[in-house]
């Protein structure tokens, strides 16, 4: 007679004894051998979450992020709250940089493991990415007060009050920061200088000056702290000095960030070649209207996202990436113009109910209009007319003089690496001027030009026009938008809770005498510019 006991026993101990053997080939980084006893598992016991775990590590340590998901995904519907499949479910959607997917791991893990600081701080990071400053706020407050040893949380809770307006609890914070951290003295000290109300002090000034010295300090942070002398000098009208540490933060960056020109070039090139879908005119109607707010940073985007999204029928959100996404993924499946002009009625519609539904993440209700302030997408509006027809583009377009001093003089921790030279300055906004005037040919009439001067100046009826041309009714908070107390992400966070200040134009005319030659070029540029979009 058979021992079936003994059987089920031997069998639990192969299992057992393979999976003991492919942790440990794992740990050894022995990934190809890990794999092959994970499997033998795997295809005794199909629901084997330990295996199907470290199957998914494996997977993930090969970059084979698809696989891996797969994996993780099989184990987490056998049993959703094992640390090492939320884990891997976790660093799948970072590598996705889905962060509202993030967030929800995150969740899951802090209420299995409610003390591992780690992920208080990833959930605070996460949380300011999707514009949840009060979640974010917390979670660095928990990291303080259960001393997690990790100096980016006040850097962050420094973010937070910047973005909430409160600029004294911001530099407080961002003072402690230096002091945590004297090996990023440059990202403390651009940090208070990107605050705009901060005033540095004499110390300060002194300070910044000897850390131009240091040669410790990465090149990234040498160039923070010529960014922040920049401004120091400014404050104190030493302008000639300003302008001096303006151009030795530029020179490093542009070693450290060169502008790709010609593959940028390359790009404005191709798209110049783009007509409209013939699908457009029988797509259904879109239930929300999202609102493109494009053209140069340091613009005016903020301004006048401010400005609508006081509107109570507008949803505001943040700079999205999901127009970049959409055209790199076209690009990697045969190039970005030519699948966009044959893109299917189906494929339109995927893509766009693909984008509400990330748009949607932002609200509890889906409001009728819905703010994308990328102004990157000037790039995209032949994407963003192909799904969605009837959407609103708003180009800001400020003076090309102060817009070119303002990015050269403005750190970006990522992107736009051709505001380190003032000739990535100028090829950057000619072709921008291309790109628009060929969208302004495929779409006549559908794009609307607000200049940043004359919104200044005139802020009434460029508020109302802009509200008409949204076909958004007049409501008396939209001129009052300095007032409002949501929180804003970008460097313009403390210029928009004030109302609009002339001072803002003609801010580059003091450096004039310094760089002649170079506004000389980026005023023929304004000129081109005042010409091709209001005549």
């Amino acid at each position: 007679m058979i021992n079936h006991n003994n059987k089920k026993d031997s069998r639990l101990s192969i299992i057992d004894q393979y999976l003991s053997q492919a942790e440990s080939l794992f740990q050894s980084k022995n990934y190809s051998s890990a794999r092959m006893y994970a499997r033998k598992v795997v295809k005794r016991d199909d629901k084997h979450v330990g295996a199907l775990a470290l199957l998914g590590h494996i997977h993930l340590q090969q970059q084979q992020y698809a696989e891996a998901e797969r994996c993780f995904s099989s184990a987490a519907a056998v049993n959703p709250e094992v640390i090492s499949v939320l884990m891997g479910l976790l660093t799948i959607a970072e590598v996705k940089q889905d962060f509202f997917l993030s967030k929800t791991y995150l969740k899951q893990l802090i209420k299995l493991q409610s003390l591992v600081g780690r992920y208080r701080y990833k959930l605070g990071l996460v949380a300011t990415k999707v514009g949840d400053m009060a979640l974010a706020e917390q979670c660095f407050q928990w990291c303080l007060e259960h001393d997690y040893a990790e100096p980016e949380v006040q850097l962050n809770l420094g973010h937070i009050y910047k973005a909430k307006g409160e600029t004294e609890r911001a530099a407080d914070f961002y003072q402690q920061y230096i002091q945590l951290s004297p090996k990023q003295v440059g990202v403390g000290y651009w940090s208070l200088a990107d605050l705009k109300q901060y005033r540095f002090s004499a110390t300060d000034l002194g300070l910044l000056q000897d850390f131009t010295l240091d040669e410790s300090l990465s090149k990234q942070n040498q160039a923070l702290v010529y960014f922040a002398l920049c401004k120091a000098y400014e404050q104190t009208q030493q302008i000639d000095k300003a302008c001096e540490s303006m151009l030795l933060a530029n020179e490093i960056m542009a070693v450290h960030r060169p502008f790709k020109q010609p593959l940028f070039a390359q790009i404005v090139l191709s798209l110049l070649g783009h007509t409209p879908s013939p699908h457009i005119d029988s797509l259904p109607t879109s239930s929300q209207t999202p609102v493109f707010i494009v053209g140069m940073p340091r613009s005016g985007t903020t301004l006048v996202e401010q400005i609508l999204a006081c509107h109570t029928e507008v949803g505001a959100t943040d700079e999205l990436p999901f127009m970049e996404r959409f055209a790199l993924q076209m690009d990697m499946a045969g190039g970005y113009q030519s699948r966009l002009s044959q893109l299917s009625t189906n494929e339109i519609i995927q893509f766009r109910q693909r984008y509400l539904a990330e748009v949607n993440h932002y609200f509890t209700d889906s409001p009728t209009y819905v703010i994308d302030k990328n102004p990157n997408n000037f790039l995209h509006i032949g994407l963003i007319k192909t799904l969605f027809p009837h959407a609103k583009i708003i180009n800001v377009v400020r003076n090309t003089v102060d817009n070119g001093l303002s990015v050269f003089k403005q750190f970006f921790s990522f992107g736009h690496d051709y505001s380190y030279s003032f000739a990535g300055i100028n090829s950057y906004w000619q072709h921008y001027l291309d790109i628009m005037a060929h969208w302004d040919t495929l779409y006549p009439n559908e794009i609307l030009h607000v200049c940043f001067e004359q919104l200044v100046r005139e802020p009434e009826s460029q508020i109302q026009r802009m509200l008409d041309y949204c076909e958004l009714t007049t409501q008396p908070q939209c001129f009052t938008f300095y007032e409002s107390d949501r929180a804003v992400l970008t460097p313009s966070a403390s210029q928009v809770r004030q109302p609009m200040n002339p001072k803002a134009i003609g801010q580059a005319d003091k450096y004039q005498p310094f760089i002649t030659g170079e506004i000389a070029e980026l005023d023929a540029i304004a000129k081109k510019a005042s010409q091709q979009f209001f005549g």
